[in-house]
């Protein structure tokens, strides 16, 4: 991580990203990666996903939290001219727009991770790589709910299920108390959704 910020300092971004996407592949819960990375990032939608993934693990986080703020306002800004108007409470979640023209890129951002999921041979990559593309195909739903569905039914579908099975191995073998059973069943749970 001193070295990601240092190469962060110094403006060497590449450098940056590479360290960081080490980090979050060996520790997806690390929320102060998942927001470093997102500065090395240029693309809005990519950024918006590390920052997603930072409030994911704390979702109480300030710095999370005015990093997707300022994000938001940029998109508006580019979108429409002005920022949103200041909300006294949270923020609603980000929807860049309800266009199915955006579902294309999530789609194609997808097959690439879907790519990955099928190469990787450790488990936690498989899941780390699996929840990510999870994340792609649902919001290439709330553009294009139809071509994201045939999507995740074909082209996404052996991907989804080595994930999958990669979870459904990872529950059975967890004792019955361990507290992240929940979370895995429900990020199980997404993924058979998708495939439906």
């Amino acid at each position: 991580m001193a070295q990601a910020r240092r190469a962060l300092r110094e403006g060497r971004l590449e450098d940056a990203q590479g360290i960081l996407v080490n980090v979050v592949v060996q520790e997806p819960s690390n929320d102060e990666a998942w927001l470093l990375l997102a500065d090395t990032v240029q693309d809005p939608q990519r950024k918006m996903e590390c920052l997603e993934h930072a409030r994911r693990i704390d979702a109480r986080n300030p710095a999370t939290q005015r990093a997707i703020q300022q994000l938001q306002n940029e998109i508006a800004q580019a979108a429409f001219g002005a920022p949103p108007a200041e909300s006294k409470d949270q923020a609603p979640p980000v929807r860049i727009a309800d266009r199915a023209e955006l579902a294309g890129p999530l789609l194609e951002y997808a097959a690439t991770i879907a790519q990955a999921v099928m190469m990787s041979v450790e488990p936690s990559a498989t899941r780390t790589l699996g929840l990510e593309l999870v994340h792609q195909i649902e919001q290439a739903l709330r553009h294009d709910e139809m071509r994201a569905r045939r999507w995740a039914r074909s082209a996404g579908r052996d991907a989804l299920v080595k994930y999958e099975r990669a979870l459904t191995t990872l529950i059975t073998n967890l004792h019955h108390n361990d507290a992240q059973l929940g979370l895995l069943r429900d990020q199980r749970q997404r993924a058979l959704e998708l495939m439906k």
